[in-house]
């Protein structure tokens, strides 16, 4: 259930979006001023986190991750507060999501295997962007489309 706070005028809305990174991810809206604060939904210059340590803590899903960065990104916002790194505008949104769909999910979906999707999405993503931080979640956030993929 989404609440709402109203302080001044201006409306600041905590939104819970589903299982995304977490099982209890919400962001916080200021729809008028046109604000969207992620969490760790989204980040910039670094690797997208994916917190999934089998066979103890698989609470993320990279499915419905990407569901839910389509909800928001429908959603409009002109400023993107992501839960790592600098704000930015829309493409914050959906420079995770091309990653997650675009270099994973492709690949996840023809025959190759886990490894060999880990290692050509590792060498893809640092030769883009080596000033990237995090690097160490690059296997986890390929790991865990593959899983879901294979269950």
């Amino acid at each position: 259930m989404a609440a709402a706070i109203r302080e001044r005028g201006r409306v600041v809305r905590l939104r819970p979006t589903g299982r995304g990174h977490t099982t209890g991810d919400q962001v916080v809206e200021v729809s008028d001023a046109g604000v969207l604060f992620t969490g760790d939904l989204a980040e910039t210059g670094q690797c997208p986190i994916f917190p999934w340590f089998p066979p103890y803590d698989t609470d993320v899903s990279g499915v419905r991750w990407l569901a839910v960065l389509d909800r928001l990104a429908d959603a409009g916002p002109r400023v993107v507060v992501p839960g790592h790194g600098d704000l930015g505008g829309p493409q914050v949104l959906a420079d995770v999501r091309d990653y997650l769909r675009d270099e994973t999910w492709r690949r996840r979906d023809s025959a190759m295997g886990e490894d060999e999707i880990v290692t050509e999405v590792r060498a893809l993503l640092i030769e883009r962007h080596p000033e990237w931080v995090g690097q160490d979640w690059i296997n986890r956030g390929d790991g865990c489309p593959c899983t879901e993929h294979a269950a």
